[in-house]
């Protein structure tokens, strides 16, 4: 049952993107085939100056489109009349919140890839450049990479964590969206006092983690990396609470919206 609806969502979440990225996938196209016809004649290059900017557009657009259809299906799903349908089917509260995360993960993760992959055929993104920079760099290399890594992380741990505001605001009976404001506020504040303790820690233990080589400023990234390490690992705890906290809502307290 938990594939079944973790690809009733994927069917939902792509019915709604598909002619938004169709759409982008199209001018893109345009895009690369005018670049290549701006070599013959000017009037191709404004052709692939416009192309080009409506295809960024378009790729932000179903970025921005995918994130905030993720929370949509969980609130139409979860918190108002679906959620009659959902909260009756043959699985715990913790197997339909882990489904509803991994699909919302999946889609925004498919999303990034296309969008990465467009704004490489489009050449806004350099892939050789940024493999060249291990040779260039290896310091740096491996920040970026820890870098990326944490985005995609953090990106799933904070669709736990907004569920969990969700779940948190609409487990009272009137001023739900207060609610949930409140609940990101302690989030936020929770989040920062866990940075500070961090490195805090990290300053004491290494006294010159800011110091900096003018000859060499790149030199204290591998200081820098073991905090953003350990940052994650505080963060994707975070997550786990988070998790727990929406389970339990969902379980007990949560009051369905009619409309």
């Amino acid at each position: 049952m938990m594939k079944k609806l973790y690809k009733w969502d994927l069917i939902h979440y792509f019915g709604q993107l598909k002619w938004i990225f169709l759409g982008t996938l199209f001018v893109t196209i345009l895009s690369v085939v005018f670049d290549m016809l701006s070599e013959i004649n000017f009037v191709w290059a404004m052709f692939h100056q416009t192309a080009f900017i409506i295809s960024i557009v378009g790729i932000l657009i179903g970025l921005a489109y995918a994130f905030f259809s993720i929370f949509q299906r969980y609130y139409h799903t979860i918190l108002k009349d679906e959620a009659y349908f959902t909260h009756t089917l043959p699985l715990s509260k913790g197997k339909i919140l882990l489904t509803k995360v991994l699909s919302g993960f999946t889609l925004f993760l498919l999303a990034i890839i296309v969008a990465v992959g467009l704004l490489v055929w489009i050449d806004v993104i350099n892939v050789q450049q940024f493999l060249d920079l291990r040779q260039l760099d290896s310091n740096l290399f491996n920040m970026s990479i820890l870098s990326i890594a944490s985005m995609v992380i953090m990106f799933f741990v904070s669709i736990v964590v907004i569920y969990a505001a969700l779940s948190f605001g609409f487990s009272f009976n009137k001023r739900e969206w207060l609610y949930v404001f409140v609940y990101f506020i302690l989030y936020y504040v929770s989040n920062q006092i866990l940075s500070m303790i961090n490195f805090g820690i990290n300053l004491l233990i290494n006294p010159n983690l800011l110091a900096v080589d003018d000859t060499d400023p790149t030199a204290m990234f591998p200081a820098l990396s073991g905090i953003l390490i350990i940052q994650l690992i505080l963060s994707i705890g975070l997550g786990v609470v988070n998790y727990f906290i929406a389970r339990y809502l969902m379980t007990h307290k949560i009051n369905l919206k009619n409309g």
